[in-house]
């Protein structure tokens, strides 16, 4: 279970000055109006793929006081805080080249769903600097257009940091992610991953298996979709590269809640074969009570 941090009563003030995102997407761009919207007024420098990028959202990075660049290195120089704000494996990539120009005393957190490797990299390289991070929010839509101010008001963030790390360190980014409205919790990679492979990324499995097998109906289908399989298969227009990725890093976890579940629909496989709808009604109100007692982030769109 996630151990919750100690909260502050009032909303507390961000705790960094000059913070780098690395990815301006759905969660980074989050961050960034954010920050802004609740009245941040340091320096925040969002780090982008190339000059095509650069130019395609001077705009809208302008309107929230956003300084963009391709070419990081003197951003990161100065920065008191680098947010990873790509793909695990973008991520587990850019980290080893980033360190480089990371100043001595800047601290490090990421995004990712997974934590497990992310983490175990962060650490060799940063040591007690890089605390892993991840919010459990997010929408099937991509791109900074798609990003929202209020995505983590009310979402819950999980750090998974080193047994023995610096208190001061982890308030830090524990403030900052509460100043965005966020509630912060510990646990650590491996449970989080466990956690995560049974609660999103299976989940988002199923949605992406289930529209595939549809694929050839849709001719006979189009027009009688009702609110079951819009709501079903809403995470279905997620982006597929960014959920390779995710499940392929967490392919072990994954697999394990796969055969729990096909142990499962092979059961109600059976009831429906022996017309035992006692057995099946008692099955659907057990996972309507399960159901019941999740608590889920906010819908903010």
């Amino acid at each position: 279970m996630p151990r919750p941090l100690a909260a502050n009563s009032s909303m507390p003030d961000v705790p960094f000055q000059r913070i780098v995102i690395v990815g301006l997407g759905l969660m980074g761009g989050s961050i960034a109006k954010a920050l802004r919207s609740r009245g941040f007024a340091g320096s925040l420098v969002g780090v982008v793929v190339d000059a095509q990028a650069v130019r395609r959202l001077r705009s809208a990075a302008k309107y929230w006081r956003i300084s963009l660049t391709c070419e990081p290195e003197p951003a990161l120089r100065n920065a008191d805080l680098v947010l990873l704000a790509t793909p695990p494996q973008i991520a587990l990539r850019q980290l080893p080249e980033l360190v480089r120009h990371i100043s001595a005393t800047g601290m490090v957190s990421d995004v990712a769903s997974i934590k497990t490797p992310v983490a175990q990299l962060g650490r060799q390289l940063l040591g007690d600097r890089f605390i892993p991070g991840h919010p459990v929010v997010g929408g099937e839509k991509t791109g900074f257009a798609a990003a929202r101010k209020n995505l983590y008001q009310g979402a819950r963030v999980i750090l998974t940091p080193l047994p023995e790390q610096a208190p001061a360190a982890l308030d830090a980014v524990c403030g900052f992610w509460q100043c965005l409205g966020a509630t912060v919790s510990q646990m650590t990679p491996e449970a989080h991953d466990q956690a995560l492979a049974a609660t999103s990324h299976l989940p988002h499995l199923l949605a992406f298996a289930y529209m595939a097998g549809l694929a050839d109906q849709v001719p006979a289908l189009r027009d009688l979709a009702g609110g079951g399989l819009r709501d079903f298969s809403r995470i279905a227009a997620s982006d597929p590269d960014l959920w390779t990725a995710i499940l392929s890093e967490n392919r072990s976890a994954v697999v394990q809640h796969l055969k729990a579940l096909q142990e499962n629909l092979d059961t109600v496989r059976q009831m429906l074969a022996g017309d035992d709808t006692r057995t099946l009604k008692a099955f659907l109100k057990q996972g309507r009570a399960c159901r019941q007692q999740f608590q889920f982030p906010p819908l903010t769109y």
